[in-house]
């Protein structure tokens, strides 16, 4: 009762903090705590509902995965019932606290003030002092990461996050690493040591969010669009099927904390990341290796994974955050424990498919291979249970492929299929079954792209080694994943030969395909961290100097990572797309000046277009956007046809696509000068348009004004 009475205080504490901060001040800064309060208390407490026998930090990330869980399911159902309006986040909130301690008095664990209390009082551990020193040092070199990274922001056009940035981001990360990953060999400290594993995975993914404060990429500017049309009008038309859970979780930031959508946005994934894969990591492996040390060292391979989904905000990398969870949550349930239960995978599931349906439908598919699995299945009706499991498999091996025609059908969109590239044979020799090695005599380049390139190889290789050294024991408990991988599989090879989406871009058509292959990875991942602790308890016995050079493998991996997870410029790749600049918003905006309110067709790139959608919002002529995208649509066609050749003829077929064109007699056409040929097309527009304007230091977008009388 005692410590009960701790949970109700802290509740009642927070309601009233809340009420106050919504209603009154609306400050950012205590929203901001505010949320970190809500995540903290009531995720324990429903940590402790879920899980009641897990120690502290291992249950600690599953409530507060599934809290979030529950919040984006519960604002989705409300904007396909009515709209997301403050109203129903600040019941959610409300609700919360009340709910939660009515379910936690059903179960015997402390509130989060008493584990606190209780940590205190008992027999404290006896911290070295070379740990205390090691820690330090640690904080420091990511202290002056993240302040190095914040004074170097990048505000015009580069196609790759390391042009602008200092190299010594490289070395102070390296050295970090190396220390955290010297604590992690040490196995003890484990609070401390996830700690400080947590801000190092957070200063490698936030990299994009801190150093470009206008933004990063195009998806992320229309999905903020998207929100600040959300929070102002609580819906969108028409509704889409899919994202809504992304907007929820952004929404519900906003609307119940006072925090900037945009802020909300460009932060929640990296964030997310940073707090709950470590934690979530550590969870499975310690039901995997059973040995805490060596589970404590596994969590270095959380840079095996590819980071590159998680360094910004969209619908599908925080699907794929999410699945990545719901995969690691799954392992006391493979390994035959009680918690979590089925129903609460489901949960995690259900959210899942709400962000992104690519990530979404495998999650569901991987709870439904859960609930089907034979050794836990009605053992009257076997037939039965072999023929839904026979079925289940055949369905998944197809969904992802057959999702997309099902899609097509609907919308009208143009998809190809190939019924030829089904053949095997065909199948087997598009396969590249080499390892990749590659010398461009640049040693430390030649080192990051031999782990670079080989992630997947090398996450395929720890897996089959674990699945061999323990296939008396994996092939049943760990069914249900390697099932995953195989229908994965079979749905990445028909996207990437038999699927043709005529409707993209050419370069663009196999990203569909591409974003099967970490899906594939994160289901690998159990036999991986097996793997990895089968290995680290051989080598913890080896001699020092075969333990020191593991370490140093370990730390040169993680960097690598860190470089393969941004865009790259260099001797082995040439990233093609440029970020928003400043430069653009201002071409933009100007646009919007010299058309006085009139209506007006522009053609411009990606960079351009993402500004409009983040400066101006939405402006549609029936289906047609104002600017050209997406870039399988008409529109972008007539804007790669005025490169070739910016004539006034090629800009009156650009207000030919406008129902009623009539309407719209202004045409705009902007040139970054960055694009090819960039200076024959100044050159040439100059002498077909009405008027012409530069902008930025040395004419970074050129604008083109063409007016049409009818």
């Amino acid at each position: 009762m005692f410590h009960r009475l701790h949970a109700t205080i802290i509740a009642v504490l927070f309601l009233a903090l809340f009420v106050i901060n919504t209603f009154l001040v609306g400050s950012v800064f205590f929203g901001v705590l505010l949320l970190i309060m809500y995540l903290g208390v009531f995720g324990w407490e429903l940590g402790g509902v879920v899980t009641q026998n897990e120690k502290a930090v291992l249950r600690w990330w599953l409530g507060i995965w599934i809290l979030l869980s529950f919040v984006l399911i519960i604002i989705t159902a409300s904007y396909y019932i009515w709209a997301i309006t403050p109203t129903i986040i600040h019941v959610t909130i409300l609700l919360t606290p009340p709910v939660l301690l009515v379910a936690a008095r059903k179960t015997k664990h402390h509130s989060l003030f008493s584990n606190a209390h209780n940590l205190w009082k008992e027999k404290k551990h006896h911290v070295p002092g070379a740990v205390w020193i090691v820690a330090a040092a640690t904080l420091l070199l990511l202290t002056l990461f993240f302040s190095t990274l914040s004074e170097s922001l990048v505000t015009d056009a580069v196609r790759s996050v390391w042009e602008r940035l200092p190299g010594g981001l490289f070395l102070l990360f390296f050295l970090a690493t190396a220390l955290i990953f010297a604590m992690l060999w040490r196995g003890k400290e484990r609070s401390l040591s996830l700690v400080l594993l947590s801000t190092l995975l957070f200063a490698a993914v936030s990299v994009a969010a801190i150093a470009f404060p206008i933004g990063f990429g195009f998806d992320s500017f229309i999905h903020k669009a998207t929100e600040m049309h959300l929070a102002e009008f609580g819906t969108i038309t028409p509704k889409p099927f899919y994202y809504i859970g992304q907007y929820a979780l952004v929404l519900f930031a906003h609307h119940g904390f006072s925090i900037p959508v945009d802020l909300a946005d460009t932060f929640l994934v990296p964030i997310l990341t940073a707090l709950l894969l470590p934690m979530a990591w550590y969870f499975a492996a310690a039901h995997i290796v059973r040995k805490k040390s060596v589970a404590m060292l596994t969590l270095t391979g959380l840079f095996l994974v590819p980071l590159s989904n998680f360094i910004v905000t969209t619908p599908q990398g925080l699907a794929n955050l999410w699945t990545l969870l719901l995969i690691l949550a799954s392992v006391p349930y493979l390994l035959e424990h009680e918690h979590p239960r089925l129903r609460v995978l489901a949960i995690g599931a259900m959210a899942t498919a709400l962000i992104h349906p690519i990530a979404g439908i495998p999650a569901l598919l991987y709870f439904m291979f859960l609930s089907t699995d034979p050794s836990r299945t009605n053992p009257r009706t076997p037939t039965t249970n072999r023929l839904v499991r026979i079925l289940l498999i055949a369905f998944a091996s197809i969904v992802l492929p057959l999702s997309f025609v099902i899609n097509a059908l609907i919308s009208g969109q143009s998809l190809g299929i190939d019924l030829a590239a089904l053949n095997p044979l065909q199948w087997f020799s598009q396969l590249n079954l080499t390892v990749f090695f590659e010398n461009r005599f640049d040693p430390l380049l030649d080192l990051v792209y031999l782990y670079g390139l080989n992630t997947m190889v090398v996450l395929g290789i720890l897996a089959i080694f674990a699945w061999f050294e323990y296939r008396k024991e994996l092939s049943r408990r760990f069914r249900a994943i390697s099932l995953m991988v195989m229908a994965l599989s079979i749905n990445y090879f028909i996207l990437s030969g038999a699927i043709e989406f005529t409707f993209l871009i050419d370069y663009e058509r196999s990203n569909y395909a591409t974003r099967l292959l970490p899906l594939i990875g994160f289901f690998l991942v159990p036999y991986v961290i097996l793997a990895l602790g089968h290995l680290f308890v051989n080598i913890k016995t080896q001699p020092v100097v075969l333990r020191a050079g593991a370490l140093v493998l370990l730390v040169a991996v993680a960097s690598s990572s860190f470089y393969m997870a941004y865009p790259r410029r260099d001797a082995y790749e040439n990233n093609r797309g440029f970020n928003v600049s400043q430069s653009d918003i201002d071409a933009v905006h100007m646009v919007d000046t010299l058309s006085g309110g009139k209506p007006y067709l522009t053609l411009a790139n990606q960079s351009v277009s993402a500004a409009a959608i983040s400066e101006i919002g939405f402006n549609y002529f029936g289906d047609l956007f104002f600017y050209p995208i997406p870039t399988g649509g008409p529109l972008y066609e007539v804007f790669l046809a005025m490169n070739e050749s910016p004539t006034r003829e090629t800009a009156q077929q650009a207000l030919d696509l406008v129902p009623q064109h009539g309407d719209v007699k202004r045409l705009y056409f902007l040139v970054n000068n960055y694009w090819w040929q960039a200076p024959r097309i100044i050159e040439t527009a100059k002498n077909t348009a009405d008027d012409w304007r530069a902008v930025g230091e040395d004419g970074q977008v050129y604008m083109f004004e063409y007016i049409f009388e009818y």
